[in-house]
C-alpha cells in the first residue's frame, strides 16, 4: 500500500484549499484556516480501516453523527450552543472529494490525531 485513499472537504472557492482538522491545524495564513494540498495531513478526513475507498455513505454517516452531536448540545446549553462539529453547515462551503494521500501523509495524519 503505497496510497491510502480518504475524503476530504474542499473548499468551493479556493484551489487547492481543505476543511483544516482543528484550529491548531490550520492555516494561519488563510482568513478561513483552510490548509493547502500540500499540507492535507492537516485537513479533516474521512477515511475506512480496513483502507478501502470511502464513499458517501460515509459522508452520510459523518453527517448522522454530526446531526446528532448538534441536538446534544442544544438540549444541553440551548440554542446558543457552540457547534464546531457541524457537517451541515460545512457542506455549504466545502465539498468532499476522493483523494489518495501518501502513507508518510496519512501517518503524519495520525499522529497528529493523537495529541488531540
Amino acid at each position: 500500500m503505497k496510497t491510502v485513499s480518504v475524503i476530504a472537504f474542499k473548499n468551493k472557492d479556493k484551489d487547492n484549499r481543505f476543511l483544516s482538522n482543528g484550529m491548531d491545524a490550520g492555516d494561519w495564513s488563510d482568513e478561513d484556516l483552510d490548509v493547502h494540498i500540500d499540507n492535507i495531513e492537516n485537513a479533516f478526513m474521512i477515511w475506512r480501516k480496513d483502507f478501502s475507498k470511502p464513499t458517501e455513505n460515509d459522508v452520510d454517516d459523518l453527517l448522522k453523527q454530526s446531526q446528532a452531536h448538534k441536538k446534544l448540545m442544544i438540549k444541553r446549553f440551548g440554542d446558543d450552543a457552540i457547534i464546531n462539529f457541524d457537517v451541515e453547515n460545512w457542506l455549504i462551503q466545502y465539498e468532499p472529494i476522493n483523494l489518495e494521500i501518501t502513507k508518510e501523509q496519512f501517518q503524519l495524519h495520525l499522529e497528529w490525531l493523537d495529541t488531540m
